[in-house]
């Protein structure tokens, strides 16, 4: 197979991720529809805190596939960390005494990494990744790989330079619109990491459908 039979091969594929991204928001949608119908439709306080998540994932995945026609990976990757931001907040919901107590302090105004969870452990986006960890492998490795995109790190570094050959080695710089080195494999991991955050986001915030189901279950028991 030839060099460039290879990279219409990749690019496809890329092309397949990125449509699959586009397709995203139907599901994001139908979540909320599951998680506003779920109880007999009784509103929590934290069917607020779950639309919030559901919008903002869309709202991150349209940003990136639009940056990404552009190839302008640069500002695309970033919100690959910020939709597993999405899977850590929420998921620090579930590991509190109180969801309500939660949702009123992060209303509030009150960091989530100053909240405490059950066992009284600051719910710091470090802590928060390690213990989604445990449900998610590899979360925790995409937590920190994509935090060297969000601050100027040295991630950027080799993105607008590039070794020129010759009789001696040169390093060629370049500034402007739409210089992103970052060759095919990487936009493919791009691509394929924003997706698979994006499935963690709906599995995380789908517990609470479950969980409001079984609350209605346990009113309708007490009445009883």
């Amino acid at each position: 197979m030839n060099n460039q039979v290879r990279m219409a091969n990749k690019e496809e594929i890329l092309n397949k991720i990125i449509q699959t991204l586009k397709e995203f928001d139907k599901q994001f949608i139908s979540s909320a529809k599951r998680i506003i119908e779920a109880g007999d439709g009784k509103l929590y306080k934290m069917d607020l805190f779950a639309s919030t998540v559901n919008n903002r994932a869309i709202a991150l995945i349209n940003g990136f596939v639009t940056l990404s026609e552009s190839n302008n990976y640069i500002s695309a990757v970033p919100l690959i960390r910020m939709q597993v931001d999405n899977a850590l907040r929420f998921y620090a919901a579930t590991l509190v005494a109180d969801y309500n107590d939660f949702f009123d302090k992060y209303l509030s105004g009150m960091k989530i990494a100053d909240i405490k969870d059950h066992r009284g452990k600051n719910l710091t986006d470090n802590y928060l990744a390690k213990e989604l960890e445990k449900h998610f492998p590899g979360i925790y490795a995409l937590y920190q790989n994509t935090s060297g995109y969000i601050h100027l790190s040295n991630e950027h570094a080799f993105i607008n330079t590039a070794l020129v050959s010759g009789k001696e080695r040169t390093i060629g710089i370049r500034v402007g619109n739409g210089y992103d080195f970052f060759d095919i494999d990487r936009k493919i991991d791009f691509a394929f990491n924003m997706q698979e955050a994006s499935k963690i986001v709906l599995v995380v915030v789908e517990q609470w459908k479950h969980q409001k189901d079984k609350l209605h279950a346990d009113d309708s028991n007490n009445n009883e």
